[in-house]
């Protein structure tokens, strides 16, 4: 039997699931880590002392140069929104796919030469040998010119995969860094709650005459 490869064919696309679980498992732990940080700033705020809100200087990234640069790179982007606990997820996907990519192109090559070799009349192009146990005599088998023909296919099915899954991750980089960009600044509060009120309402409709109103309050 030709000899198993330690690694499945759709490489490609488990590193691509794999890394984008990552990103987004990072970016949700992030959120809750700023939430929680906020949610301490408002409670220290009440024993703190006043702060001048002119003196500070906020950095605000633009979405459009973060755009840019993660289309330049990947992870450029994540680089200019500070966000550098990404960078490593970035840089771990990027060097997965290129290695599944890379793997997977080297076998197509192997299996091509092999087919084309087995099918040819010159008894000195043998590189199908190399896909075989020491020893084996497979190659004599009636299917192994169709086994050889499989595996090629599928390595180049796996292949192009691989590339399709990079082109995922480098439109998910781009807009991981434009969504970052443009929700930096934004607040999350952590009271997320529906207040019920009622009030008097002081504009009578006509002499003696009063109103109650009943609301909804929403706090975000």
């Amino acid at each position: 039997m030709i000899r198993r490869e330690t690694h499945t064919h759709n490489h490609g696309l488990k590193c691509l699931f794999f890394w984008a679980f990552l990103l987004l498992s990072a970016h949700w732990m992030q959120a809750q880590e700023t939430t929680a940080t906020k949610f301490e700033l408002q409670s220290d705020s009440v024993f703190a002392a006043p702060v001048i809100q002119d003196s500070l200087i906020v950095y605000k990234p633009d979405p459009s140069k973060a755009v840019w640069y993660s289309a330049l790179f990947p992870g450029l982007g994540q680089l200019y929104n500070r966000r550098y606990w990404k960078i490593p997820v970035v840089a771990a996907g990027a060097a997965a796919i290129t290695y599944a990519i890379s793997w997977n192109n080297k076998y197509y090559i192997a299996y091509t030469n092999a087919y084309r070799d087995y099918t040819d009349d010159n008894p000195n192009s043998n590189s199908y040998l190399d896909l075989l146990p020491p020893g084996s005599n497979y190659y004599s088998s009636s299917n192994f010119g169709t086994l050889l023909r499989n595996r090629q296919q599928s390595y180049r099915r796996s292949r192009d995969l691989s590339v399709i899954g990079a082109a995922g991750i480098y439109l998910i980089c781009i807009l991981d860094a434009y969504v970052d960009a443009q929700l930096y600044d934004f607040d999350i509060s952590p009271d997320l709650s529906v207040h019920p009120s009622i009030q008097l309402n002081p504009m009578p409709i006509g002499p003696g005459d009063s109103r109650i109103d009943v609301g909804l309050a929403f706090h975000f």
